[in-house]
């Protein structure tokens, strides 16, 4: 290996890792940023839900008939107040957040239950109201419990209401494999949140590696030294890949600090972060993938730093890039059924859909090779196009 290779690659370390400023915002916030932003999210969504399940709502019942008040007069999950003439005045009270339903019975209900007509219950609910639509989802089901008991008592006996008992002695109907349920669960979001990750970490120093000395004038010195033209490309790309896989790190420790307070967000998912348990295979075809993933970052983000003239041009050039990058990871985010073997093969687009099987324990080596080989390609393709264009002097000095 060429010494002065390494030498270019600390130099870029060096000026990166020694700046309190950069270190911060590139390692630092990133982590503290994701680490706020996700707690702060768990918390006030727990407080939400809690508070949403714990509200008693006031409900208007009019005309309500003696068998509905004794059937919920045990029921402590809600408010009643009956009165005995409909009103618009209980709507606009919905409307305005004063009660959460307003229910109205036909006259004489239980007669015309009795005797084999429909009578009819109007319930109406505010749909922009968490407590209202909560209320909504509440009583259609005691509504549905009085029905079956009004029904049992048209034939004389509840108990012939219902034709099967469902899952009598069943103490456990829920057959799954725990790791690869909690695997699916996080399968949607994490290979989203890591490429969007691995991109960000780049993006935030690689603008400035090459066209921030294009823009310095500090280029046209080092292009005047030595050392290989080459050289100086390889030793770019190099550290800034070092620099992102730092600032995904980061950003990965983040969330997983981040989880015991965000958990609430994962459950209707079945999260159990105890049941993950990945083997040294995952942990190697994980570190391959993102490898392989942020060495095309990598190349592009170089590549668009070469042919701009500023920081700002190249900062320019990457905002489709990063909405592509975006774009990608949710579109895999609740994708089902089998995947087609060639989507793989799909840079960015198959390394994301690769990490949401691994996540889910469902890849296999094929995919593995798959996706990588086609990153290593693009990546050999692109670094070779960086060489080309480091020598041309029309590129290099545009500045």
């Amino acid at each position: 290996m060429d010494k002065r290779l390494l030498t270019v690659v600390k130099k870029e370390l060096k000026r990166i890792f020694t700046d309190r400023r950069l270190i911060f915002t590139v390692i630092i916030l990133p982590a503290l940023s994701i680490f706020i932003m996700y707690s702060l999210m768990g918390n006030v969504m727990t407080t939400m839900i809690d508070d949403v399940e714990l509200n008693v709502p006031s409900i208007v019942a009019a005309n309500a008939p003696e068998s509905f008040k004794e059937f919920v007069s045990t029921d402590a999950r809600y408010e009643f107040t009956y009165v005995d003439q409909a009103s618009d005045i209980y709507k606009n009270q919905i409307l305005e957040a004063e009660i959460e339903i307003y229910m109205i019975f036909d006259d004489q209900f239980d007669a015309k239950a009795m005797d084999f007509e429909k009578p009819n219950v109007k319930r109406y609910y505010n749909g922009v109201e968490d407590y209202s639509q909560e209320a909504r989802y509440n009583i259609d089901r005691t509504l549905t419990d009085f029905e079956t008991l009004l029904l049992g008592q048209r034939i004389g006996n509840p108990e012939h209401v219902e034709v099967f008992d469902l899952n009598r002695g069943v103490t456990d109907d829920k057959i799954q494999d725990d790791k690869k349920a909690t695997g699916k669960g996080l399968a949607v979001l994490f290979p989203m949140l890591i490429a969007i990750f691995l991109f960000s970490g780049a993006m935030s120093v690689g603008p400035d590696m090459i066209a921030g000395e294009k823009e310095r004038g500090t280029m046209a010195t080092l292009l005047v030294t030595p050392v290989k033209r080459e050289t100086l490309a390889m030793g770019k790309v190099i550290a800034l890949g070092i620099v992102a896989i730092v600032t995904s790190a980061s950003s990965f420790i983040g969330i997983i600090a981040s989880m015991p307070s965000a958990g609430e967000m994962f459950a209707s998912d079945g999260i159990d972060m105890a049941s993950l348990q990945f083997v040294l295979s995952d942990y190697l075809s994980l570190f391959a993938i993102m490898i392989t993933l942020v060495s095309v970052y990598v190349a592009v983000i170089c590549m668009v730093s070469i042919i701009s003239k500023t920081i700002k041009e190249a900062n320019t050039y990457m905002a489709p890039i990063y909405m592509v990058v975006m774009i990608s990871g949710f579109s895999t985010m609740y994708t089902t059924g089998e995947m087609a073997m060639w989507k793989f093969g799909i840079p960015v687009y198959g390394s994301i859909i690769a990490l949401k099987k691994l996540f889910a324990f469902e890849l296999t080596t094929n995919m593995v090779l798959l996706t990588c080989g086609s990153s290593i390609v693009l990546a050999g393709i692109l670094i070779y196009a960086i060489k080309v264009l480091f020598n041309s002097e029309k590129v290099m000095f545009n500045a």
